[in-house]
């Protein structure tokens, strides 16, 4: 099961959602430089947060529009939400840095005058705090 909390209630996301970046963050971070001499120095930290989480419908998972619409309120929220993959949760917010799209939601058919049922692909851009 995959939900989306936040303070007024739940989201239930699709259980066939793919999660395209979860292996590409890494939990240390390591800045490296040059003395004078030429000796090479690495530093290493920890980072604390700023995982990125990208869930994608990728062609398969549809979502119909009453929940796109849920979604798309819920882009007003800057309170932190929490995301809960399969037993695993994060605390998350929607990613809005730079020209990244939060929320992209595109129909599987055209329809000139869909109903909430309608269904739609979606990719949600999040990060964890």
């Amino acid at each position: 099961m995959i939900t989306l909390t936040h303070a007024g209630g739940a989201i239930t996301l699709p259980e066939d959602l793919a999660w395209p970046d979860e292996f590409d963050w890494s939990p240390v971070a390591a800045a490296e430089q040059r003395t004078l001499s030429g000796a090479l120095i690495i530093q290493h930290s920890t980072r604390q947060s700023g995982r990125p989480i990208t869930l994608a419908s990728q062609g398969a998972s549809w979502f119909p529009r009453a929940q796109v619409q849920a979604l798309q309120t819920l882009l007003e929220e800057v309170a932190p939400l929490t995301l809960d993959i399969h037993g695993r949760a994060f605390t998350v917010t929607w990613r809005r840095a730079g020209n990244a799209q939060p929320l992209e939601a595109t129909p599987v058919y055209r329809l000139a005058d869909p109903d909430g049922t309608h269904p739609y692909l979606i990719t949600l851009r999040l990060q964890e705090i």
